[in-house]
């Protein structure tokens, strides 16, 4: 629309006036912009789970380069373990004198130096220490995050079985964060584990999701759908598996030692598994630890916990 304003000179001058804008046009706006911003908010949740779970279980070999040579002067072997799903895995077998072994599972990507700190306070107290490589290391796919790492600890039990210098009747095992989740579902797959020490694992790690969708159910449903889904297509098995509480009652009569942090988000987990598998299972919260720190926080009684366990469960009897 264009009007004319009549200046003082008497001169003419046209000014364009807009029209104005009423409810439809903002309505309109408003309705293109959800447009975009609805399917934003589903579909970057859903491409978080996917690469979430991607970033996850092709984690590249964390490589710690310890041997059991630098913590002291230990009777050692490089050794190749068989893997059920063809091709092998690379171990250290520390020699003790107390003829008890405890095997450690690699947590996530770590390869077989990786708990070796940790494995220390054993070898210092004659145990035999198996340690060996995650399956990122070894070259055989995708990690499982708990559940498919069972069947390599069966690999290490039939490892054993194949020597003559292991008694099978006292062999426990100690896994850290991931791997304590598979301590436990191995030790409830496998009877010839007869004590077993899990540090920092989830309880069940879809709950780990799904506690938060009740506060943020428009971003954590599709994530959590995602996760999922993902989790199904590149490891060929539900989510549902990766729960320990579902079967550590399942390892009684068979002692279970449960340590975490108290600075630790996986605390309310481990209650409940120490619950689940009473009166067989002990949980030990370390005052002022995290997420793998518990030896750094309390080495002496971390020491006197985990040596005086498996003393009691593969030594004394």
């Amino acid at each position: 629309m264009r009007m004319q304003v009549q200046t003082d000179s008497h001169a003419s001058i046209t000014v364009e006036q807009r029209p104005r804008r009423g409810r439809r046009y903002w309505l309109r706006l408003g309705c293109f912009f959800w447009s975009l911003v609805i399917p934003a908010m589903l579909c970057l949740p859903v491409a978080a789970g996917v690469l979430t779970v991607t970033s996850l279980v092709y984690m590249p070999c964390r490589t710690s380069g310890r041997t059991p040579s630098d913590y002291g002067p230990y009777r050692w072997e490089q050794i190749t373990i068989p893997a059920h799903s063809g091709g092998t895995f690379e171990g250290y077998l520390v020699h003790g004198t107390n003829s008890a072994t405890v095997i450690f599972p690699p947590a996530t990507s770590g390869d077989r130096g990786a708990r070796l700190k940790e494995a220390r306070v054993l070898m210092q107290r004659g145990y035999n220490v198996l340690t060996f490589d995650s399956r990122r290391c070894a070259g055989l796919g995708p990690l499982s995050l708990g559940h498919g790492e069972v069947q390599e600890v069966g690999d290490v039990l039939d490892y054993l079985r194949s020597r003559n210098d292991i008694d099978m009747d006292r062999v426990g095992i100690h896994g850290f964060s991931s791997a304590g989740a598979t301590a436990i579902m191995a030790a409830a797959r496998y009877p010839s584990l007869k004590a077993v020490v899990a540090e920092g694992g989830y309880a069940d790690l879809d709950d780990l999701i799904h506690d938060y969708e009740q506060d943020m159910p428009l971003l954590v449903t599709p994530f959590r759908w995602s996760f999922r889904l993902t989790y199904r297509v590149i490891v060929g098995n539900s989510l549902d598996t990766l729960s320990p509480v579902d079967v550590i009652d399942q390892i009684g009569p068979r002692p279970v030692l449960l340590i975490y942090g108290s600075k630790e988000s996986s605390l309310a987990g481990g209650r409940l598994q120490a619950e689940a598998a009473t009166p067989h299972a002990e949980l030990w919260v370390v005052p002022g630890a995290g997420h793998g720190n518990y030896i750094d926080v309390a080495p002496e009684l971390y020491a006197e916990r985990v040596v005086g366990f498996f003393d009691r469960a593969l030594v004394d009897n």
